[in-house]
């Protein structure tokens, strides 16, 4: 919590909050720490998880056991035709089998005679059997089966969510920290050119340059004034966007205008890019393996409804008297069964959506095989990448030391009067085009390596 109230304080400011020089830097895993616990859809992924607990609650509930009481009365012309009262609780299984128990007390003088008790009632317990269709496999396993595979489905959402969530705002942090050292290095540039500026200025006025040498390094100035002032508007949007990801207790919050990036973002480590051949843990494969278990499930359901449904039921009656329960007539001659058949002649529906489900599989498999090879291809493409991209880094490493020393040599040379203002800017402009294309080499290094941690589910700290 302190580090979140730190961050809070870095971002909003608050008065009479003295800020030092490291306060004034929000690093990289800083940034990441408020995403991860502050944004809202962070926090919305949560619920993902939460919804999943939920169905498996729900489904649990097709076991629970249930109680129903209805009671019937006619009274007409003071004559009682009928009072029914009846009771039954049902407890079902994760198997075909019901377990049942009822109490029904009925009286009245147009009673149907079947539905005759004695004045203390009747009580009867048995079962309730699915013996072909349901028996094994049956909509209440099925359904709790398959909660416990959406837990699995809702896991990899969330995953997926947070990993996207955490690779968007990391790519905004590369960019703003690449645009922020693309201005360092244009301030320096004008900087520079102030300095070449009031030298000649200088010269002019002891007679060793010429006016037009002035106007020349003004032109230089002013261009690179203009230079960066464009970029210092894109800062502006690429801080804009890290803003975006910057909340707390549900509230967005903006960076004071003091904070900067870190120079050099150590949190990445390029370690070497290795294609592994097991994809099944990646969030995207995971969530389609357990679409498509999920699926199997609703086929094994499917083909147990191509068996016919016999139901059959058995209820001991217990008679009750004043003085006792009648345990002596218990599984004697008072029994109530039946059996009850069910067999549709050409199973057409039954048939159809067995196959619906089958080709359902068959589809996702296929999916699955794309998606892996698609992931497979983008990791090698990654790998290859990051070789090009790193000794394309090193190579423009060494052309700027190069058009340093040549920058130094050539100002060398202006200063005895053996070079031009022409040239020093030329080689100024060509180290700084070099340095640029090295910040943006290193970006693209970066989102290259965020794009395979963002494949192999590696993307989010643990620490």
């Amino acid at each position: 919590m302190n580090k979140i109230i730190y961050i809070l304080l870095m971002l909003i400011g608050i008065k009479n909050y003295a800020q030092t020089k490291a306060q004034e830097i929000l690093t990289y895993q800083e940034f990441i720490f408020n995403v991860i616990s502050e944004h809202p859809l962070a926090k919305s992924a949560e619920l993902k998880e939460k919804v999943a607990k939920a169905k498996l609650l729900a489904a649990k509930g097709g076991l629970d056991p249930y109680l129903t009481s209805s009671i019937n009365q006619k009274n007409f012309e003071n004559k009682e035709y009928y009072n029914i009262f009846e009771n039954k609780i049902t407890i079902p299984t994760s198997l075909g089998i019901a377990i049942t128990g009822s109490f029904n007390n009925n009286s009245g003088e147009y009673l149907n005679p079947e539905a005759y008790t004695n004045n203390n009632g009747i009580w009867s317990a048995g079962i309730e059997l699915d013996l072909l269709q349901g028996l094994i496999t049956n909509t209440r396993k099925i359904a709790l089966d398959q909660a416990k595979v959406y837990q699995r489905i809702a896991k990899n959402k969330q995953l997926q969510l947070v990993n996207k969530l955490v690779y968007d705002a990391s790519k905004a942090y590369a960019e703003w920290q690449q645009f922020n050292s693309i201005c360092n290095i244009l301030q320096s540039n004008v900087e520079l050119s102030e300095r070449y500026l009031t030298n000649i200025k200088n010269a002019l006025t002891n007679g060793e340059k010429t006016a037009i040498d002035t106007l020349e390094a003004n032109v230089y100035l002013q261009n690179n004034r203009i230079n960066l002032l464009k970029y210092e508007q894109k800062l502006v949007e690429k801080r804009l966007k890290v803003d975006n990801y910057l909340w707390y207790e549900n509230i967005p919050v903006a960076m004071q205008s003091h904070v900067q990036p870190e120079t050099n973002i150590n949190y990445y480590k390029f370690e070497e890019i290795t294609v592994d051949e097991n994809l099944d843990d990646i969030p995207m494969i995971a969530e389609k393996r357990a679409k498509m278990e999920s699926l199997r499930l609703k086929q094994k359901l499917n083909r147990e409804k191509l068996k016919p449904k016999l139901k059959l039921k058995y209820n001991p009656i217990i008679k009750t008297t004043d003085n006792t329960f009648g345990l002596s007539n218990y599984l004697s001659e008072n029994q109530v069964w039946g059996a009850k058949l069910t067999f549709p002649i050409f199973f057409r529906s039954e048939r159809g959506k067995y196959r619906e489900s089958k080709y359902a599989v068959e589809e996702i498999n296929y999916d699955i095989a794309v998606k892996k090879k698609e992931i497979e291809n983008k990791m090698i493409a990654n790998e290859q990448n990051q070789e090009a991209l790193t000794q394309q880094i090193k190579l423009l490493q060494m052309n700027i030391d190069g058009y340093e020393k040549l920058l130094v040599a050539e100002t060398k040379k202006f200063e005895y009067g053996e070079s031009s203002l022409f040239l020093i800017n030329k080689r100024q402009e060509n180290l700084i085009a070099s340095e640029l294309k090295l910040l943006s080499s290193q970006n693209m290094l970066i989102i290259n390596y965020l794009n395979y941690l963002l494949m192999t589910n590696t993307i989010v700290p643990t620490e």
